[in-house]
């Protein structure tokens, strides 16, 4: 059987088929690189390796130092197998590369790996290493066996702040709309994305809400003793992901009452970009609302609801609203820790 002994040729490509890029220095943003090589056996011919033998193989470096890249670091330059949500090359290609090689026995052979960095690092040219079965070592830098080489520029890592995103409303559609027979029902829903035409958000984290079945994202909730207790103010964040249309179970009183609706959400395109709330106030005709029913135990709670949104390329803002607004209106505000 034929032994890898060598290589032909090392190259290197972005995923964009260019040579240099940007990256945003965030630790989160990735780019993708793939290193292709010519394999050869002991006699100098071109044989056939499995991409999965040649990702084992084969390592990041500096072009100029041939020192590696930090594997699966936190600091630095890094790289990693993997690709993320936030794999995309800032003003250039932007489709979400595939953590692939080429089919197994194809000749070239290819690996994608997908490169990183912390804040503060300088311009980087990355060139490869590659050990074959005997223990020979190839290396594509500036003064190894070839030249290939890709480019990073690294940029300042974004934080968005409440001017730099959009919290627009528009009234909701529930399941019981105006049932006057027993309850009427207003609910008006909210969306939190980016003020950007070439960029949006992608991810979203909630922290600060129920999560009982039956009041997921339930954060703040109000019966005011000036209606008796007759009307029922609430505030939800939909943060379960992936971003659908679809209902959200709201104004959740089983017990005593026997009452609950669902609401419209994620009712514009594009859900993925964006993050919704709904804000309701539903009024009872013949009853006050009972007490307990789940988590709601008294007349009033609220939680101070921190998001975190991340862009495509990594960048987030951190933000937070009031539950204690929430007998007239959502507000959102920039998160200061």
């Amino acid at each position: 059987m034929a032994k890898w002994t060598g290589v032909d040729s090392i190259s290197l490509t972005l995923e964009s088929d260019e040579d240099t890029c940007g990256i945003y220095a965030n630790g989160w943003n990735r780019i993708g690189v793939t290193i292709t090589v010519d394999p050869t056996d002991e006699h100098a011919d071109a044989m056939d390796i499995d991409p999965k033998h040649l990702a084992g193989r084969v390592w990041l470096v500096d072009y100029l130092t041939e020192s590696n890249l930090n594997w699966k670091g936190s600091s630095g330059w890094c790289y990693s197998n993997a690709a993320n949500e936030f794999t995309a090359i800032p003003d250039g290609y932007s489709a979400r590369p595939e953590a692939t090689t080429e089919a197994d026995g194809a000749r070239p052979v290819s690996v994608t790996f997908y490169v990183y960095c912390s804040p503060g690092v300088n311009r980087k040219s990355i060139g490869a290493k590659v050990k074959t079965d005997s223990g020979d070592i190839y290396t594509s830098s500036r003064s190894g066996y070839s030249h290939s080489k890709v480019t990073l520029n690294p940029r300042a890592a974004l934080t968005y702040m409440r001017r730099d995103v959009d919290w627009d409303w528009s009234r909701a559609t529930t399941k019981e709309g105006s049932n006057t027979k027993r309850v009427t029902t207003n609910a008006w829903n909210y969306y939190l994305s980016l003020k950007a035409t070439d960029n949006y958000f992608v991810t979203f984290r909630a922290h600060g809400h129920y999560g009982d079945a039956g009041y997921e994202g339930l954060f703040a909730y109000n019966m005011p003793d000036e209606s008796r207790h007759k009307k029922f103010y609430g505030g939800y964040v939909w943060y379960s992901e992936p971003h659908k249309s679809g209902t959200g179970e709201i104004v959740n009183f089983p017990r005593g009452n026997d009452w609950w609706d669902y609401v419209n959400i994620y009712d514009r395109a594009y859900p993925e970009r964006y993050l919704c709330f709904t804000w309701v106030c539903a009024t009872t005709t013949d009853f006050e609302w009972d007490l307990p029913n789940g988590p709601i135990t008294g007349l009033k709670a609220a939680y101070v609801t921190r998001i975190v949104a991340w862009d495509r390329y990594g960048n987030s803002g951190t933000f937070w609203v009031d539950g204690n607004d929430i007998t007239y209106e959502l507000k959102i505000y920039d998160h200061n820790p």
